[in-house]
């Protein structure tokens, strides 16, 4: 049996991240993320007839996001909990207010107060004393904790946010030096087509386009992208990010593309909290706690995993036992191979090699028969792209 891969289309999506938080308490972040109190015991959180939840699983992150702006979920509407919102009553918000956050927020409530607020974490009442949805616990917080977690809300989300300018927002895309150069110009046409339009949409002086600007309600800023180009070996590349980055503060970083690896700009996103969306990599860094960079999925990681399920789908009876792979020494098919032969070595196959690919190799290979079981019972898998070198390096 064959099994191949190398890459998956991409497609876009959309995704929004919090900027990050200055100057903010360490102790007042590890309460709203993490559910820690500054004594290191788990924040307790109780709701009527359920049971007691406590650490992560009563962090505020769980439904308020990182940003504190809240969510839809369904029916259920999770309100923004940041200073702007709750220290200000929803009759008194002006029309940018209003504007900027496409949750509702419950109407004539009143503005809250740092005792008020306490109230509402510890007894669930709204500053009328209205009770609180199921959805929302009550938590049992000390005057100290309550006042670094007030403090916390109270600058969360408040900016300034690095990129955004009065009428301007700024964006990055980030090319490595061993990208494929037909990829990086398409990957560039279509940002440029992408930008191009929502800034004439927006901005653009087609009488046709009044109205449905008028429908939409608000002003847009103007965006423009960087092109970050990257030289150099990759042990060089967060440094040349954070100077660029320096020089040209952005908002976020959009698409991207790369080769052997992205792991430094995945390090340079997460350390500086700029998100990083949907870059055209074939070998994403899977890192489940991180929350910056957004894949579109696990890419050759994840074709090792499916190959592995196919590999045990046969009967035991008729399933090989033994796995030989085909890849390039020093491309992403290696890591593909490593994963590969993990998984498929707890399964119970033997892997063959690994050894030089040479011409006993590749007659060896070429007695294999595809689709049908083989007379030595081997399995080949491979993990192999096109090459300006051809099939000159490899390993079985």
């Amino acid at each position: 049996m064959v099994l191949a891969g190398m890459g998956s289309p991409n497609a876009w999506s959309r995704h929004a991240a919090a900027a990050p938080v200055p100057t903010v308490s360490a102790a007042a972040e590890a309460i709203y993320r993490f559910g820690i109190l500054p004594d290191g015991k788990p924040l307790r959180a109780e709701r009527d007839g359920a049971p007691t939840v406590e650490g992560a699983a009563a962090a505020c992150i769980n439904c308020h996001r990182r940003s504190g702006l809240g969510m839809i979920e369904g029916q259920s509407v999770v309100p923004p909990i940041t200073g702007k919102y709750l220290f200000r009553s929803s009759e008194g918000r002006d029309a940018e207010m209003a504007m900027s956050h496409p949750v509702a927020t419950a109407a004539n409530r009143a503005a809250y107060t740092d005792e008020t607020l306490a109230r509402a974490l510890r007894e669930g009442v709204s500053p009328e004393g209205r009770r609180f949805a199921f959805l929302m616990p009550r938590f049992e917080l000390d005057d100290a904790t309550m006042a670094l977690l007030t403090d916390y809300l109270k600058q969360l989300s408040r900016g300034p946010f690095p990129g955004v300018g009065a009428d301007t927002l700024q964006f990055a895309t980030i090319v490595t030096p061993d990208a494929d150069p037909i990829g990086r110009q398409a990957m560039l046409g279509v940002l440029e087509q992408y930008f191009g339009r929502e800034n004439t949409f927006y901005h653009g002086e087609s009488p046709a386009l009044q109205p449905l600007r008028r429908t939409l309600g608000h002003p847009r800023h103007h965006w423009q992208l960087h092109v970050w180009t990257l030289e150099g070996a990759p042990e060089t590349w967060e440094a040349q990010l954070h100077e660029r980055l320096r020089r040209e503060p952005v908002f976020a970083v959009i698409s991207g593309i790369g080769g052997a690896t992205w792991a430094p700009v995945h390090r340079f996103c997460e350390s500086e909290s700029i998100p990083c969306l949907l870059p055209n990599v074939d070998l994403p860094v899977v890192a489940q706690r991180d929350f910056y960079p957004v894949y579109f999925s696990k890419g050759v990681l994840l074709e090792a995993e499916l190959i592995a399920r196919a590999l045990q789908e046969p009967p035991p009876a008729e399933r090989a036992h033994r796995l030989v792979q085909i890849y390039r020494i020093g491309d992403i098919g290696a890591d593909a191979a490593a994963a590969l032969r993990a998984l498929a070595t707890s399964a119970g196959f033997t892997i063959a090699g690994p050894g030089r690919f040479s011409s006993g190799a590749s007659a060896r290979l070429r007695r294999l028969k595809p689709g049908r079981p083989n007379h030595d019972d081997t399995d080949l898998a491979l993990a192999l792209r096109a090459h300006p070198r051809g099939i000159d390096t490899g390993s079985v």
